[in-house]
Formats: C-alpha cells, sequence, structure tokens
C-alpha cells in the first residue's frame, strides 16, 4: 500500500519495463487512483504474463485477492515470479484462492518459481494463527519455502513479518533481506538474490556390459560345451562355487564384454552430438547478426538465424521425444520402467547430499561395520548361556530342493544389481534352463554341508542417505549388494524358515509381530493401533505411545544369542543353526561411491541388510522382547510401538506404566547386544480434543522424550487428534512433486504413456493405507485429494486448467478416487469376514447369527469410533447388497462391488 504522498501513478526505473494488473476503472483500493498489483522486469529479457486475478464486484474488498504471475526465461530457465496482495490476514477466502494459484501454476512445469508481495499473514508469530496455519499447510503440500527475512512493517507498537518471498528452490538463494530505504511505502522493501547459473556436469566414465546383444542360442550352445566334470566330482563347497563362478565370468565376457562409456548429461540425455553441432551453428548465426551493425529483423542475416533455430528445436523435439517413448513406452517391462523413472528424479530427493561429497568412505565402512559397539551405554554383558525350554515339538531343518523351485526363485528376483562376483541376476536367466540342474546341485550340495560358500559373504555397501543434508556417518542407511546366484539360494531358504514357522501350532512368533508372515503386513499392524486408539476415544480416553528406535539394529544381532534361540525358541535342529552360522560368520564388506571403493572391513556381528534372510532373522531375533511388555504392542521387524490407554485423568499413571515398558526394554535389550536410540524414539498422546501434558515425564535411556503434536508411523503421519491432516499435506506433496517432473516430457509423451505412468507411480501415493486414514478423512480433506487427483488426470489427457475432468477420471482406476476408497474398503473387509485376517484384528469382528444375511455385530459406537476402519468398514459391509458379499472368489467380488459403485 502506497503512501498518501507517494505520486499518483506507477514508479519508472531506468532500464526496466514495468508489467501491471490494474483494477478496473472506480473500483481502487480505498482512495488511491490506479489500483493494482505490478513488477518490474529489466529490459532485454522477454516477460510473459502467464495468470491474472479475475475481479467480481460483488466480492468485499477485504476478501479480495489479487495477483500477477509472470513467465521469464534466463538462462535456458523458465522462471515464473509472482505477485501477491491479500488484503486482510483474516481473508477466508485467501487459502483456497492461494492454493488453486499454485496449482494451476504447477501445470506450466516451471524450472523455478519466486512468489512474493503482502500476504498480510505474520509468519513470525509466537501464537500462529489459523492462516497461517493453513499458509503452511499449502507450502508443505507443494514443496514451496519461505525465505526468512526481518519484520517487513514495524510501527510503534508492533513488529511483523508479512511481506514475504517464497520459493521452491531455497537452495539457489544467495540472499534474501529487507531494506529500509523506502519512501513509498510504510512496508520494507523485501529482495532476493538467487543463483540461476546451471552448471556443466564434469563428465563420468562407467564400465557396462550390453546383454540386449547376446545371441541366447549361440550362447547356450556355448554353456552346454563347457567341462563340469571337475564342479559335480569335486566334494568342497568353495571350490564348487569357485569354478562355477569362473565359467560365469568367461562365458560373461566373451558373449557381453565391459566396455567403458560416458555418462550424459543427466538432466537431458537427449542431447547428441549432431544436435549440440546445430546448437553451435545456430549461435554462430545470432552472433554474426548481433555484431552487423546495419542489422535489422528480416534481412539476410536474421532469416538465417532463424532458420537455424527452427532446425535446432525440430532435432531436440524430435530426440526428445524418441527418448521418452524409449523410457516410457508400454511394452518395456515394469523393472526397467522403474529404472528409468528414478533416473529422471521421479521418488528421489535432488536436495540430498551425494556420499561423496565430504565424506570418507573408510570411515563410512567403519561406522557401518563396527559404529554398532560404541553404542553401548555401558559394558558388553557376559553371553547368556542360560537355556531356555524348547517352545515347539516341531524340528526344523533344510531340505533338499528341486530344479522347479531354483527356476521360481530366481525369477522372483527383480533387482539387477551386481555384486562382488560381477555377474548380474539377468545373465542367470538368459541362461535358463541349462543352467537350472548346475544350481540345484550347488544349493543341495550347500544345504547337506551346512556351509555357505566363503566367495558370497563379501558385501558391497551402497550408503543411502536418510535424511536431507547429512552431517555424519550415522545419517546413511547401508544397503548390502550381494553376489547373483547367493540370492537366489537365500531365497529358497527364506520360503523352507517361513513354511516352518507358518504351519507351526502353537505359533512360535509373537502375536502382534505383523513382519515377514503371510497375510501380516504394515497396514494390518496399523489398523489395530488406529483402531484401538479411535475406540477408547469414544469412552474420551487418551492413548499415550512410544515408537523405540534402535541404532544399526540389524548390525548388532549377536551370532551366538541368535542361534540359541533359533535352537531353542523355534525349534531348529543342530545342522539348521549350523547353516545359519555359516551364512552369517566371517564376512566382509567394503563401501563403493561411484568410482571410490573403500578398504574391506571383517564383519563380527550383525545380518546383511539387502538380504532376503536378515529382515526375518532379526524378526526372530526379537521375538522374545514383548514377553517383557505389559502396554500393547505392534512390532515390524525392528519397528517396535508401545501404547497404553486410559482416563485423561490417569494420563500420569499411563506414563508410569509406559516407563516401565520401556525400561524393561532397555534391559532386555542390554542383555540383547541391542542399543535403544532415544534420541530418535517419539512419545506421542493421542486425545479426542484438547492438549494433554503430562505432569510426569516419559524418560528413556535417562533421557526425557518430548511429547511430539505428530509422528511418521510405519510410512503414516498420525496426529494427537487422528485428523490425517499431514498424512493428506504429504500424499499431495508427493504427488505434485512426481507430477513436475513428468512434465518435463509432457509434450512428447502419447496419452496412454501418461497414462502408464500416472498409473504405476502417483496411484500408489494414493493407495498406500489408504484404509486407514480413509474413514477419518473430514470432507475438506477429501476435497483436497481428490483436486490433486483431478491434477494426475489433466496431466494424462493434456487438459486446460478449468476444464472439467469428471469425464476422465474414471479411466484411471476404473472409478473415481473416492469410489475406489470405497471398492478397498470393501475388499479389506472382505478378507475380514472370510478370516484372512491376523487374529489380532478378527478378534474385534464379530459375525451376524444369521448367517444368510453375511453382516457384522456392530458394538455400541459414537460417531468418532467411525474413524477406525473395522468399525467404518464394517457398517459398509452390512450396507452392501447380498448378491455382491456371496461373490466365490476376490476378483468377482471387486467386479460386483465395483458395479454398484
Amino acid at each position: 500500500m502506497l503512501k498518501l504522498s507517494s505520486p499518483v501513478g506507477p514508479v519508472r526505473l531506468p532500464s526496466y519495463n514495468f508489467i501491471r494488473h490494474s483494477l478496473p476503472n472506480k473500483h481502487e483500493r480505498r482512495s488511491r487512483s490506479h489500483g493494482g498489483i505490478g513488477l518490474y522486469i529489466r529490459k532485454g529479457i522477454k516477460a510473459t504474463p502467464v495468470l491474472k486475478s479475475t475481479f467480481n464486484p460483488s466480492t468485499p474488498t477485504n476478501q479480495r485477492v489479487e495477483y500477477l504471475a509472470v513467465q521469464a526465461r534466463i538462462n535456458s530457465l523458465s522462471i515464473c515470479v509472482a505477485v501477491i496482495y491479500n488484503p486482510c490476514g483474516t481473508n477466508p477466502l485467501f487459502p483456497q484462492l492461494y492454493e488453486n494459484l499454485i496449482d494451476e501454476l504447477s501445470a506450466f512445469n516451471f524450472d523455478r518459481l519466486y512468489l512474493m508481495g503482502d500476504f498480510n499473514i505474520n509468519v513470525a508469530a509466537e501464537q500462529p494463527s489459523s492462516s497461517l496455519v493453513a499458509l503452511n499447510r499449502i507450502h508443505t503440500a507443494f514443496n514451496l519455502s519461505i525465505l526468512p527475512t526481518a519484520p517487513t512493517r514495524i510501527t510503534e507498537h508492533s513488529s511483523t513479518t508479512i511481506d514475504l518471498l517464497v520459493t521452491d528452490a531455497p537452495q539457489s538463494i544467495k540472499k534474501a533481506k529487507t531494506s529500509s530505504a523506502n519512501t513509498l511505502s510504510d512496508h520494507e522493501i523485501v529482495f532476493l538474490i538467487a543463483d540461476l547459473r546451471i552448471p556443466e556436469p564434469p563428465p563420468q566414465l562407467i564400465t557396462v556390459r550390453n546383454l540386449r546383444s547376446i545371441d541366447q542360442a549361440v550362447l547356450h550352445v556355448d554353456f552346454q560345451n563347457r567341462d563340469f566334470s571337475q564342479f559335480y566330482n569335486t566334494p568342497n563347497v568353495d571350490t564348487k562355487t569357485q569354478l562355477l563362478t569362473a565359467e560365469l565370468k568367461s562365458l560373461l565376457d566373451t558373449h557381453a564384454p565391459e566396455r567403458t562409456t560416458i555418462v550424459r548429461d543427466r538432466k537431458t540425455p537427449w542431447i547428441t552430438f549432431e544436435i549440440k553441432r546445430a546448437i553451435a551453428v545456430r549461435d554462430l548465426a545470432y552472433s554474426l547478426y548481433v555484431r552487423n551493425p546495419n542489422r535489422f529483423k528480416g534481412d539476410a542475416q536474421w532469416v538465417e538465424y532463424i532458420r537455424e533455430r527452427s532446425r535446432v528445436n525440430s532435432l531436440i523435439s524430435n530426440a526428445k521425444k524418441r527418448y521418452a517413448e524409449r523410457c516410457f513406452s508400454n511394452d518395456i517391462s515394469p523393472k526397467q520402467l522403474w529404472s528409468n523413472l528414478r533416473r529422471e528424479g521421479v521418488h528421489n530427493n535432488s536436495k540430498r547430499s551425494s556420499p561423496d561429497e565430504g565424506f570418507d568412505i573408510d570411515l563410512l565402512n567403519a561406522f557401518f561395520s563396527d559404529g554398532h559397539q560404541t553404542n553401548r551405554p555401558g559394558p558388553t554383558p557376559a553371553p547368556d548361556v542360560i537355556t531356555e525350554p524348547t517352545r515347539t515339538t516341531r524340528r526344523f531343518s533344510f531340505h533338499q530342493i528341486t530344479t522347479n523351485e531354483v527356476s521360481n526363485k530366481l525369477f522372483e528376483i527383480q533387482s539387477n544389481a551386481i555384486g562382488c562376483d560381477n555377474i548380474p541376476v539377468s545373465f542367470l536367466k538368459l541362461l535358463c534352463p541349462f543352467i537350472l540342474p548346475v544350481m540345484k546341485h550347488l544349493f543341495n550340495t550347500i544345504i547337506s554341508s551346512n556351509h555357505f560358500p566363503s566367495c558370497w559373504k563379501k558385501a558391497i555397501v551402497t550408503p543411502i542417505p536418510k535424511v536431507t543434508s547429512p552431517t555424519s556417518a550415522k545419517d546413511f542407511r547401508p544397503i548390502s549388494v550381494l553376489p547373483a546366484i547367493s540370492k537366489v539360494l537365500e531365497k529358497i531358504l527364506l520360503s523352507q524358515i517361513t513354511l516352518h514357522l507358518n504351519e507351526s501350532d502353537p505359533p512360535l512368533l509373537a502375536m502382534n509381530q505383523s513382519g515377514y508372515r503371510k497375510g501380516y503386513s504394515t497396514t494390518t499392524a496399523l489398523t489395530k493401533v488406529v483402531h484401538d486408539i479411535v475406540t477408547n476415544f469414544d469412552n474420551d480416553y487418551c492413548t499415550v505411545m512410544v515408537l523405540v528406535d534402535f541404532s544399526l539394529a540389524f548390525n548388532s544381532v549377536k551370532h551366538n544369542i541368535l542361534n540359541r534361540k533359533l535352537k531353542n525358541e523355534f525349534g531348529f535342529t543342530s545342522p539348521a543353526c549350523e547353516m545359519i552360522s555359516s551364512f552369517l560368520s566371517q564376512r566382509c564388506q567394503t563401501v563403493r561411491c561411484f568410482n571410490q571403493e573403500s578398504s574391506v572391513r571383517i564383519l563380527k556381528d550383525g545380518t546383511p541388510q539387502g538380504s532376503c534372510l536378515s529382515a526375518l532373522l532379526f524378526s526372530l531375533y526379537i521375538n522374545d522382547l514383548p514377553s517383557a511388555l505389559e502396554c500393547n504392542y505392534q512390532l515390524y521387524a525392528d519397528d517396535l510401538q508401545v501404547y497404553v490407554s486410559g482416563p485423561k485423568s490417569n494420563i500420569d499413571s499411563l506414563v508410569r506404566q509406559i516407563n516401565n515398558d520401556l525400561t524393561a526394554i532397555e534391559e532386555w535389550s542390554y542383555h540383547n547386544h541391542l542399543s535403544p536410540n532415544p534420541n530418535k524414539t517419539q512419545a506421542i498422546v493421542f486425545s479426542k480434543s484438547g492438549t494433554l501434558i503430562p505432569r510426569d515425564r516419559i524418560t528413556f535411556c535417562n533421557q526425557t522424550l518430548p511429547i511430539q503434536e505428530k509422528v511418521k508411523n510405519l510410512g503414516l503421519i498420525m496426529d494427537s487428534h487422528l485428523t490425517w491432516k499431514n498424512q493428506t499435506n504429504d500424499i499431495v506433496s508427493k504427488v505434485y512433486f512426481t507430477l513436475k517432473t513428468f512434465r518435463r516430457f509432457q509434450s512428447v509423451l502419447s496419452t496412454p504413456i501418461r497414462l502408464k505412468l500416472v498409473q504405476a507411480v502417483i496411484i500408489p501415493i494414493f493407495l498406500y493405507g489408504d484404509v486407514i486414514y480413509f474413514p477419518g478423512l473430514s470432507a475438506a480433506l477429501k476435497d483436497q485429494l481428490l483436486r490433486c487427483f483431478k491434477s494426475a488426470s489433466r496431466f494424462i489427457y493434456n487438459l486446460k486448467r478449468r476444464e472439467s475432468t469428471s469425464a476422465v477420471r474414471k479411466s484411471i482406476l476404473g472409478r473415481d478416487l473416492l469410489d475406489n476408497y470405497h471398492l478397498r474398503i470393501g475388499c479389506f473387509m472382505r478378507q475380514g469376514f472370510c478370516n484372512q485376517l491376523p487374529d489380532y484384528l478378527t478378534e474385534h469382528l464379530q459375525h451376524a447369527r444369521n448367517s444368510r444375511t453375511k453382516c457384522f455385530i456392530l458394538p455400541h459406537h459414537t460417531t468418532s469410533c467411525k474413524k477406525s476402519i473395522l468399525l467404518y468398514g464394517a457398517s459398509y459391509w452390512n450396507s452392501l447388497p447380498i448378491s455382491v458379499k456371496e461373490s466365490s472368489n476376490p476378483r468377482s467380488f471387486k467386479e460386483a462391488l465395483n458395479s454398484v459403485l
């Protein structure tokens, strides 16, 4: 807002053009003439207005929102600068209009987005207003950041920060400040300086093999002509493995020799040498035109430049189209599609630092191998030699396998990561079926001798950042890449152990252990937790929950303790225990980052992350922990959540119960050589309304755990009132980020390919945990998800921003988004009706006495209890026609339910 003493009309700046969006005549703000907003663009920069606010005379002044968005091209980047004016901080229409504006801007696929102006919302307020909460929610959903500045409006009685700078690329900002050198307004001037340079990536050399060029018939003949007599005759497992590995390497070098190639620019991999040469010719033509003092548009040099520019644009467009069709076409495998998507940045946070930036890979390897030994709070206790009585009479030992089992497990492996043997899984698949008898012979020899080959015990570790901008070794997760043939054997051993655990009666696994069990999942575990919380809301009870974290849990497994538990708790025979000991002992690893590789370190403890056996063995290792707990719990491998419910007036008593269990966890961890991490352990208090702060503190490992407003539990974000606002924002944020990546190719992708991309990448974001959070969504949150789904529909069918999507939305899922939620809830409840859910869920589902109606008995409950899928879903199931519920199998049930939606 300009001062009354300021000159009437826009202030002109030399060397700048002024782009303005004025209000209609006689509808200026207050009494000022020439109302409206605008921005200055330096001369020489091509800028085009893309969005302007509209004017409705019936809308009061304090409920209007004015905005102007301009597109500029700088250094081959498409930049959007938007100016916003919100006349009132309590404007009820601002959140919705602001969200719609950002949604429309995201459709333009700008490389950088800068929003600025008078928002009239104090972001520095000690107590956040409802408008600020809504603003933060919108920014989180669209991956936007408010740049910190000093107060922008200072009066005698207050100082507020209401003039904001917002961007989606905070890493590019060099400076964001305020300036008081302003005589035109009573607001401070806010400004930012952004670095828009695009650094040239250094060339990267990689070694690759072209497996696609292999003639499979010739390969099979070559393999059959190899002499495997020495392989079959030698009794030593290590020698057998080395001989087979040597033969496979020889075949690989013969039919797909290694070659070194340069990795192209990852941002524009479609740029070829021909295109670069055409760009150079275009730039030369423009330089000759500019240097001519007698130049004018339309002369021969200008025509030549236009011709070369059109040729470059045509070459780039055709190359980009060919690249997109090759990487995202309908005929490529799902594994290759996901590989291409990750290369393009989908599900990869570009803000994360690479592991080689400022990190010593030898120090990383030392932490991954021995870091767990420094986490223990006290001296290492002596090994526990107490022998427990065997819990089961059913004994387990590994048995011989068939060729079909080898084939099935080999083709189950989707990853093509190459281990220390340099043999990819895809090469083994090319050798089928002739290699299957050879692998069967090797695997049966390993099982009969209970000796795991030594050459398969070396792992190549890839450090994956767990947080944005990691600063220490603990911020990385080690993922082990193992030899290809080893993975097949590990899958076979895993299936045999799992079959033993599932068929044992009584069950050997803890009741609420949901990891690696048929019919159990993170969804069932979270369903149980949410049901317990919301049913206690019905009695106006609160729930105190602690999510326990263990430091380097998989690395801390003691092999002698694990063997004792396998024998005494799970009925493993001595040969089976010997086989597991051979698999875990005398392992080594090296860390590899890009072209660097650390020294080799020996591992004394732990299970290799990256092996399919690792998580199951850890689940067996931690299986007896719940016996030390008195509160409710849920386990999923190393993810442990402990919770207890009761009246709000007894919250301190609930805290004491939780503290008793946390002490028991600490003692159990000490005797089992695990290290609890209180710094990453989270505590939260769930209540129907209000905020509960207990007088007693929740303590764990001599540290006080702060009460959180929200926690991330097995991938779902839960707040203290189970409103699911944060979960919805997380979904919307991921969807818009992915759509922004896809829009790089929108103009060259066909509609079927765009549909496939949305179905493969975006739809799973909506579906994870949907049966858990959907019953608790408010109408506003459902509408927010639907608007996000509409954006995906517009991307697929290339619709304009305000075009209706109702006619095309059903083509994505076969039904609309909200109907799809109900379909999945119906399928989930059918599992419950058929007793296909875990016991800890079916105990809450009671069948009606009249079997003809196929209904559930609904217990007495209030509206808040409907947030549980078990009650919401049971009510929905009872409302379905009997003809739908009588469907004989899941597929026919889904088709019948889809027909009535």
